[in-house]
């Protein structure tokens, strides 16, 4: 169950419980309080301001935030499957969570964080090369996904892929300088390839 551990803690709180992050750079209105940005927009500012957060605390708040946008689609049926795939975690059916995240993928395949949902499922099931297909799916949508690129990290670890993985972690520290699982998968392989160097 590692690979599940890596997702954010936030995605198990109740809807509303992480607070809005102020810094979103926005342009001069007459009204400021009442212009929200498009998603994109937001996200995008959201990812400039996480690879240049100065703390781990920091870097949660805007990590929280970009979740809070990847997390959601525009079609509330693919909303629901989501969130009862977590409930289903939550409360350890597997099954049901694999059978609405492989809804969610066949409703809408260019939805990244449904791939890299199911690709936890994978992980967990034993399914190395399909978990590593799904990632490598999500991150061609959304490049910046550091939880997928942690995860590929994993799975390459796992099918001794060591400098993919080593790749892969660095990825994901690129775009989240404070991801934890991801500096500990990077200081892994730096050992593992200095061992197999000697």
């Amino acid at each position: 169950m590692r690979f599940l551990r890596l997702l954010p803690f936030f995605l198990l709180l109740p809807a509303g419980a992480v607070p809005i992050t102020p810094g979103v750079v926005v342009p001069e209105v007459d009204n400021p309080t009442v212009y929200d940005p498009p998603p994109a927009q937001r996200l995008n500012s959201y990812f400039e301001a996480l690879a240049r957060s100065g703390s781990a605390e920091e870097a949660m708040r805007f990590e929280g935030e970009i979740y809070l946008i990847m997390t959601r689609n525009a079609s509330p049926t693919i909303n629901f499957l989501m969130e009862s795939a977590s409930v289903a975690l939550d409360a350890g059916d597997t099954d049901a969570a694999r059978t609405a995240l492989t809804s969610v993928t066949e409703l809408d395949p260019n939805f990244a964080e449904g791939l890299a949902r199911l690709a936890t499922i994978a992980y967990d099931d034993g399914d190395l090369k399909q978990a590593e297909s799904l990632l490598k799916r999500a991150l061609r949508l959304e490049p910046r996904h550091f939880a997928a690129w942690t995860g590929l990290g994993l799975v390459r670890e796992d099918l001794g892929d060591f400098r993919g993985a080593e790749e892969a972690y660095r990825e994901a520290l690129f775009y989240h300088p404070y991801l934890d699982g991801a500096k500990r998968g990077l200081i892994r392989m730096e050992a593992r390839l200095d061992g197999l160097s000697l």
